[in-house]
């Protein structure tokens, strides 16, 4: 026999043995992890690559910076996620991340600051179907010329559920780039722009964008009418509050051509400002959207050209030209409006953007995640129109300091926390917060129930107790905070309140009882 023969089964055992391992599973990266640090799991990945989905779960702080090109096994089978649970911040120089030709990659939950000087993070071409998720970027300085994110190229970029922007402008996708989705973000500008989309197949949907900039939304860029190709931007509320006044500053610049199977529906485009010089939205005379309908355009400045289409045009000149015919010019009334991402961009009650919009088979929940359902609210907040409510339905007993109130700071909806507070109580003041979901009925029998047999005279319970908290106050009112899950499930959902203030002088049971209140959840 050959003695090569006998040698071959051995020697390709031994080199197995001394491959690495193709990574598999979930691994930690940090202090006591599996890595290190983020660098020598990016070694790690691109020298071994992987056989299954990975994640790699961020325990520390990282320093760049790095870049992700392709390695072996990638794809849709074999996705890979970094994992900031969002607690872990990224920096280093410039740009701190760069993706280049790596594909199915997901970062969520990763923090940083930025000084915009270059781009922080860069994704080039060859560099498909990657996404960023729960993660809250910026950049603080407003450096000319640079983004906090350029998308140079690639394909199948998704950002979703982030907090992003700040700098020059949040983001540019070049030409270059393809199927870009940026869905149910919070969108801050602070520079020249807020963002501009340029590539083909962008959809931008759902988002809250704010900041303070010369101009907002740039589709497609200039000296390009073959740029942003398929443009989708739907159920955006914006609200932009430009530095200077100026004959051209708005929130949508408009580039492409006609013929780019481009929309835009559903949107907000409020536009602030001092004295003078108010546009929402500026395009040439034959460059404009395909389809532009169902917004709702506004400014500060009474009597503004809302558009600029080759001259200065007025919302009923600009609906002659075939565009917005069922849109309305109105103040949205947002909740909060303002130029941080602490600004609030839900519709208040009584909004008129709440019913006017179209109902889009391509967007059926807003950014809540809540179903969007006829009439359609304009904008990336589903209003329900007053669903949401906090409402006193019964009064409350003399205390020593009055008769205890029962108010809440907002009503309750989707993804907010109200503040309950109960007013007029004795000193010191003590309650006992009550919460049910009957004032009809109780384990103690029907209600209301008169309490004059438990020692309370001219006193009545008004609500189930079927939870209850402790509270202790100040300065003769007591407060807590209820915090109403963004879970569409709920809405509508039913509940009352009331409080048992404890009032040692003031009968036999020692106690009085506050108004009554009932909470309907909504939007």
């Amino acid at each position: 026999m050959n003695p090569r023969l006998l040698l071959a089964p051995a020697l390709a055992t031994c080199l197995a043995a001394a491959l690495p391992a193709q990574l598999a599973g979930a691994y930690a990266v940090g202090p006591g992890g599996t890595f290190p640090n983020l660098t020598a799991a990016l070694a790690a990945l691109q020298s071994q690559g992987v056989v299954a989905p990975v994640t790699f779960v961020l325990l520390a702080n990282e320093t760049g910076p790095w870049t992700l090109g392709a390695f072996p096994g990638q794809g849709p089978s074999n996705p890979v996620v970094f994992d900031g649970l969002g607690t872990a911040t990224i920096s280093g120089t410039q740009p701190v991340l760069t993706l280049s030709g790596c594909a199915n990659v997901a970062f969520r939950g990763l923090r940083g600051t930025f000084t915009n000087t270059p781009n922080a993070i860069v994704i080039q071409a060859g560099t498909t179907d990657t996404r960023f998720d729960h993660c809250n970027l910026f950049a603080n300085v407003a450096t000319s010329g640079q983004a906090l994110m350029t998308v140079s190229g690639g394909s199948g970029l998704t950002i979703e559920d982030c907090e992003f922007g700040g700098g020059y402008e949040s983001i540019y996708v070049m030409v270059a780039a393809s199927n870009t989705t940026i869905r149910r973000n919070k969108i801050l500008g602070g520079g020249f722009w807020i963002m501009r989309l340029a590539g083909s197949d962008i959809v931008l949907e759902n988002n809250f964008v704010t900041g303070t900039s010369q101009y907002g939304i740039s589709a497609g860029i200039a000296g390009n009418a073959a740029s942003g190709q398929n443009l989708k931007i739907r159920h955006n509320s914006v609200f932009i509050q430009h530095p200077t006044t100026s004959t051209q500053f708005c929130s949508l610049r408009w580039y492409a051509a006609a013929a780019n199977n481009t929309e835009v529906v559903d949107n907000i485009f409020y536009d602030g400002y001092g004295a003078t010089g108010a546009l929402n939205m500026w395009c040439s005379s034959t460059l404009r959207p395909t389809v532009m309908d169902h917004n709702c355009l506004w400014s500060n400045v009474a009597g503004y050209n809302c558009v600029y289409a080759g001259s200065n045009l007025q919302f009923a000149a600009w609906q002659a030209l075939g565009f917005d015919t069922n849109s309305i010019q109105a103040d949205p009334q947002y909740t909060a409006p303002g130029t941080s991402t602490a600004a609030d961009l839900r519709l208040g009650t009584g909004s008129p953007c709440a019913t006017a919009g179209t109902l889009l088979a391509s967007t059926p929940f807003d950014y809540f995640w809540a179903v969007r359902t006829a009439p359609v609210s304009i904008g990336a907040h589903e209003s329900d129109s007053g669903l949401a409510s906090y409402t006193v339905f019964g009064a409350g007993c003399a205390g020593t300091a009055g008769v205890p109130t029962n108010s809440s700071s907002l009503p309750p909806q989707l993804g907010t926390t109200a503040v309950l507070t109960f007013g007029n109580l004795p000193s010191p003041p003590l309650a006992i917060a009550l919460f049910g979901l009957s004032n009809t009925q109780s384990a103690f029998g029907p209600l209301p129930l008169a309490l004059a047999g438990f020692g309370a005279p001219n006193c009545t319970a008004r609500v189930s107790p079927d939870a209850s908290t402790f509270l202790v106050g100040s300065a003769g009112a007591a407060s807590l905070q209820v915090t109403t899950p963004n879970l569409p499930g709920l809405l509508g959902v039913t509940y009352h309140t009331q409080a048992l203030v404890l009032d040692p002088a003031l009968n036999a049971l020692g106690a009085s009882m506050s108004a009554a209140a009932t909470a309907i959840v909504g939007l």
